[in-house]
């Protein structure tokens, strides 16, 4: 009866292990490129001009970048149509700026900054400096 017992438990625990053993053949190793990328770049300064957010960047080794965002591009309902959305900023933290690309394409960008506008981050813009490129779609920043 220990024997037959014995028998049963260790056929029971090979039909275990060969049912977890899958087919592993489709896990190769190959790689696929995500849909949607995105890059964090850190903000020394955001210019509240009237009609758009003018953000200095850090970009490559020492140099300062300068994106402007249109502010017909903000929602304050996040909807698939927005392009701008803010985020709180975490203590502890450098303000910074995401932007998110879908297939290479841009799609929509996050900026991540203090909720006071009282910090060293925020500024506004002086009345006298024209912002040309309103009506874009799209938005290209240098890393």
């Amino acid at each position: 009866m220990k024997k037959l017992f014995i028998l049963t438990m260790l056929l029971g625990i090979g039909v275990l292990f060969s049912v977890s053993a899958k087919d592993k053949s489709h896990y190769k190793n190959e790689y696929q490129e995500a849909e949607i990328t995105y890059h964090n770049v850190q903000v020394y300064k955001v210019l509240d001009h009237k009609d758009a957010y003018i953000v200095m960047y850090a970009k490559g080794h020492r140099e300062v970048g300068t994106v402007t965002i249109p502010k017909k591009w903000y929602s304050s309902a996040m909807t698939a149509d927005s392009k701008l959305h803010f985020r709180a900023l975490p203590n502890g933290m450098n303000p910074y700026m995401t932007v998110v690309k879908r297939a290479g394409a841009f799609e929509r960008v996050f900026l991540t900054l203090p909720t006071s506008r009282a910090l060293p981050v925020w500024g506004v813009a002086d009345l006298t400096v024209k912002v040309d490129d309103l009506d874009k779609e799209s938005l290209e920043i240098v890393y």
